[in-house]
């Protein structure tokens, strides 16, 4: 049988690059790229194009962004949630060992 575990900590930190990495996405802009590119082609199926080009970029980058925001919010619900499911599973020991008279196993 396999065993994972999770640390916590690992997995916020997971989520606060996966934030990171939205954030970043989100600050990118291509705009002046892709002026540059319709200006370097004048009067070309390529410079007419390039603002659909902007367009369809940034609505790519902001869903992708919104997807990996989504990602970090749920590592970190499972990180937490981790730690709260550790925490009951040792008070329902804590309680059984006193049960058992304070014996703990041996």
């Amino acid at each position: 049988m396999s065993e994972f575990a999770l640390n916590p900590a690992d997995m916020r930190s997971a989520s606060a690059a996966a934030d990171s990495a939205a954030g970043e996405a989100r600050g990118a802009d291509g705009s002046d790229a892709l002026s540059a590119l319709a200006a370097a082609l004048p009067g070309s199926t390529t410079a007419e194009t390039a603002p659909q080009l902007g367009s369809a970029w940034e609505a790519g980058v902001s869903a992708w962004a919104d997807e990996v925001d989504s990602l970090a919010r749920a590592i970190d619900d499972l990180a937490s949630d981790g730690v709260r499911v550790d925490s009951r599973a040792g008070g329902a020991l804590h309680g059984l060992q006193g049960w058992l008279g304070g014996r703990g196993p041996r």
